[in-house]
């Protein structure tokens, strides 16, 4: 009589290895995107403004409209 583990025997290690190449996977894609996540961080930060104006309201050297430089009031009289 044949042995009825032998095929459950292979059935097991064969998925066993295709566990093993699709956590391989899944970690290798993990990696990539860590690594992706740190050069996109590290793009953003050389971009980042050290110094932030903040509007004081609506006047001529606001910095929305820089008025101060569109206006000269002793020009427009």
């Amino acid at each position: 009589m044949a042995d009825p583990l032998k095929n459950f025997s292979d059935m097991q290690t064969a998925w066993m290895q295709a566990w093993a190449n699709s956590a391989q996977h899944m970690f290798q894609c993990w990696q990539r995107m860590f690594t992706m996540q740190q050069s996109f961080l590290k793009h953003a930060d050389s971009h980042h403004r050290d110094h932030v104006e903040i509007a004081c309201g609506a006047s001529l050297t606001d910095k929305y409209g820089k008025r101060s430089h569109d206006i000269d009031p002793e020009r427009d009289v």
